[in-house]
């Protein structure tokens, strides 16, 4: 049930020019930062290089390609819940014998699997300097599962977002607002005395930074696949309540 699910969600994407559209805008942008980098790199000598190319190639690339995923996954994730309440389509499935967390995984499969290929652009373009440039290649595989996780809470937000409310427009809202806290709460642990606060402990951002950095750390990637799993878990719950 989890790949039928998966396979529709692929299908009734990629067939709406929406993610085609949004492929080529990201590949164009970071084609840019990457021209840019690569300049900015070049033109310095080696005694005033503060990091190594790799280390900058996976801040401002990577970095990028987070933000960038973070303002797909909401208005891809829109229509996978929300379109279904507003148009009733929604009450075949809650009719069926399915599971809903067989539902709300698969469309989360389906979703990455749309969001994928922007997770894998800025590596990609990184790699064309391979045979031209030193490349720390196990950098830029933990940037690369950094960005993937980062992604894939994007994604279980923006689902949870789509299950509240029949406006897809709402949807992508409440999913920004929730995507903006975790982002800039961070910054409230100037407010606290305490160096390791649970305010930027919270903030996704921060946990992205190690990974690219180099850095695989376990509380980062519990942080990533807790809160995932908290927000798929609110998703099914809230369609459960919805049947009810």
């Amino acid at each position: 049930m989890i790949s039928v699910f998966a396979r529709r969600e692929i299908y009734s994407g990629f067939v709406t020019p929406l993610p085609w559209i949004i492929f080529s805008t990201g590949q164009i942008v970071l084609a840019w930062i990457f021209l840019q980098v690569i300049e900015r790199f070049s033109s310095l000598d080696a005694a005033a290089r503060q990091m190594s190319l790799t280390q900058e190639l996976t801040l401002n690339l990577f970095g990028f390609a987070a933000i960038i995923t973070m303002l797909t996954a909401p208005i891809l994730a829109m229509r996978m819940f929300s379109s279904e309440f507003r148009d009733g389509s929604f009450d075949l499935i809650a009719a069926a014998p399915v599971r809903f967390g067989s539902v709300v995984i698969g469309k989360l499969l389906g979703l990455m699997i749309l969001i994928l290929p922007l997770c894998l652009l800025p590596a990609l373009n990184a790699l064309l300097l391979i045979g031209t440039a030193e490349l720390d290649l196990w950098q830029l595989a933990a940037a690369t599962l950094g960005l993937f996780l980062a992604t894939l809470l994007f994604a279980a937000i923006g689902l949870y977002a789509s299950s509240l409310t029949a406006q897809p427009g709402a949807a992508v809202l409440i999913a920004f607002a929730m995507m903006l806290l975790l982002s800039i709460i961070g910054h409230a642990k100037t407010l606290t005395t305490n160096t390791l606060s649970l305010f930027e402990w919270l903030s996704w951002n921060e946990h992205l930074f190690w990974f690219l950095l180099g850095t695989v750390r376990m509380s980062d990637l519990a942080y990533f696949l807790l809160f995932t799993l908290f927000f798929l878990l609110l998703t099914q719950r809230r369609l459960v309540n919805r049947r009810l």
